[in-house]
């Protein structure tokens, strides 16, 4: 017979002592003489005794896990978030549990289910791009558990929200695209459902309307999945157009260094015929050919906040104190490399 895992009943026995008695040694309860403690400890050591922390925490109903749904868990962005979490959630005792939605709503819907089940005490959540119905969280938020949005926000959900100011780096990268002499400035989006790609997009509209330049709708296309190939292919047909663009601010990395491919496979050059920049300074930004200018956002310093603010509202709701949502909007900043500069060197803005 296999050896089977040390019961408070083995430690009681073996000591002649009750079941309760050993359950408030090994919490140090004032109750239990400092002799009766040490025989308890030296033989739970010496029996090998573990603790049953999930069930102390069920009792205790807190189980110090958060739950993380992201969208895609290579995008090096949201990488570097669930680094920012994880490294803060320990510094408090916290585990993480991490669910991937692939921009599904339906799959967002079943991470939130699942982690309901698992017994998570809060939740950091970047929407799906499909995303378009929230009850699902408002429950989390009915039942006590509370939600913190990241990155991909909705103002139809009160919580608390983590962003980068999207508007302001899009703004800058499209100034950016004037400054360098370019005058018909492409837009490739994604889905205008999240907030985030809304305020991008509402970015680079305000710097063509404040520079005096004409807004194309022939020039804004649109990327379902913000991906490489996407970014190619409608580069393609922008390039077909009988007065094509001559810069473009993408929406994400993965589109702008698409796009570069497309113009480059047309027998074009970046920047002199088609100057490109991006959003979230990629790691493979800086090594393809040229080297793509970019909106860094402070990911990291995201995951770092969103969980200083979910433990913040676990703490209160466990206390019975009024939670308030918070909204921090981070500063971004332009890398700007060869895609936009030609020879000059890259420089941060």
């Amino acid at each position: 017979m296999g050896k089977h895992n040390t019961r408070l009943k083995d430690i009681a026995d073996k000591l002649g002592i009750s079941i309760p008695t050993v359950s408030r040694a090994l919490n140090d309860k004032p109750d239990i003489g400092i002799e009766t403690k040490r025989k308890v400890m030296e033989l739970a050591e010496e029996m090998h005794y573990q603790r049953n922390e999930f069930a102390i925490n069920f009792k205790n109903q807190q189980s110090f896990i958060i739950g993380v749904i992201i969208p895609q868990i290579v995008h090096h962005f949201f990488s570097n978030i669930i680094n920012g979490i994880i490294t803060e959630a320990e510094k408090f005792g916290y585990s993480v549990m991490i669910f991937q939605s692939n921009e599904s709503y339906h799959s967002e819907l079943k991470g939130t289910k699942t982690f309901r089940k698992s017994m998570i005490d809060g939740l950091i959540i970047s929407l799906a791009d499909t995303t378009d119905d929230y009850s699902h969280l408002s429950s989390l938020q009915e039942h006590k558990i509370p939600v913190v949005l990241i990155d991909k926000v909705t103002d139809r959900l009160e919580a608390s929200k983590i962003v980068c100011n999207d508007y302001q780096g899009a703004y800058d990268a499209t100034s950016h695209l004037i400054e360098v002499g370019k005058r018909r400035i492409a837009h490739l989006t994604g889905s205008l459902t999240p907030l985030t790609t809304r305020e991008r997009h509402r970015g680079y509209c305000d710097a063509l309307k404040n520079n005096d330049l004409k807004l194309d709708n022939e020039l804004i296309r649109y990327c379902d999945l913000v991906s490489g190939e996407e970014g190619y292919q409608e580069m393609k047909t922008l390039l077909s157009l009988s007065n094509p663009p001559d810069a473009i601010f993408c929406a994400t990395d993965p589109t702008a260094i698409g796009a570069i491919n497309a113009v480059k496979d047309s027998g074009l050059k970046v920047p002199e015929d088609i100057a490109v920049i991006g959003f979230s300074n990629w790691s493979m930004s800086s090594v393809i050919d040229p080297p793509l200018s970019s909106v860094i956002q402070p990911d990291v310093e995201m995951g770092e906040k969103a969980v200083r603010l979910i433990i913040e509202e676990i703490e209160n709701i466990r206390n019975d104190k009024p939670v308030v949502f918070k909204t921090h909007v981070m500063k971004t900043a332009l890398i700007l490399r060869q895609s936009t500069l030609g020879k000059k060197e890259g420089v941060n803005v």
